[in-house]
């Protein structure tokens, strides 16, 4: 997802750096604001660029105008914005996909005790990474299992795949479903390029006006 508000570089437009800091991007409104302790004064209509970073990776080029220069706040306008490669391995992007999860239920028996067995349920994936994957479902019994599969296909994989997850945090109720997140536990590495693959166009997506 793109990171509206994130750590940062402030660096001339030929690589020099001239600050760490923060950035906040408005891509509706088109502008950047870089702030720091101390943010060198730049002379207004200057062309400057951010980068934005995750973790300890460099996502996005931001470039711009500079429109207001002060010790600590530096606001660049009409960015571009450029995606760097690589960045979809540390980036997640929104989704709105249908997908089946094979989790336990409590099965309740007339003549016997309760016991718990296995079924896929329909989910909705809200947003992907190479690391995790938030969904929409009705609930699931975590007490019983924190481990369950997730069976999805077209657009992020070529066929249906299964993947393998463990429980990242608690679900949150949304009227009748609850929003999950979990951990990918381990990927092919066919699973690996094309998920990648479908981060990258979402990332690319959600900049596209702004190149």
């Amino acid at each position: 997802m793109f990171p509206s508000n994130c750590k940062a570089i402030l660096k001339t437009l030929d690589d020099s750096i001239i600050e760490y800091g923060q950035v906040t991007v408005s891509l509706k409104e088109k502008y950047a604001e870089f702030s720091s302790q101390f943010v060198p004064l730049l002379k207004i209509g200057t062309e400057a660029k951010i980068i934005c970073i995750e973790g300890n990776t460099s996502t996005h080029i931001i470039s711009g105008e500079v429109y207001l220069s002060s010790k600590n706040l530096l606001r660049l306008i009409s960015i571009k914005c450029t995606l760097i490669p690589g960045a979809e391995n540390v980036l997640e992007t929104p989704a709105f996909l249908r997908a089946k999860i094979y989790k336990p239920v409590m099965k309740k028996g007339i003549f016997s005790k309760n016991k718990i067995v296995y079924k896929w349920d329909e989910c909705t994936i809200t947003s992907l990474s190479m690391k995790n994957i938030t969904f929409r479902s009705s609930r699931i019994m975590c007490e019983y299992e924190d481990q369950i599969k997730l069976r999805i296909g077209a657009p992020v994989f070529s066929k249906d795949t299964e993947i393998n997850l463990q429980i990242a945090s608690n679900g949150l109720m949304f009227g009748k479903n609850s929003k999950y997140n979990y951990k990918i536990l381990r990927l092919k590495e066919r699973e690996q390029k094309e998920l990648a693959d479908f981060i990258k166009l979402g990332n690319l997506e959600m900049i596209k006006y702004l190149h």
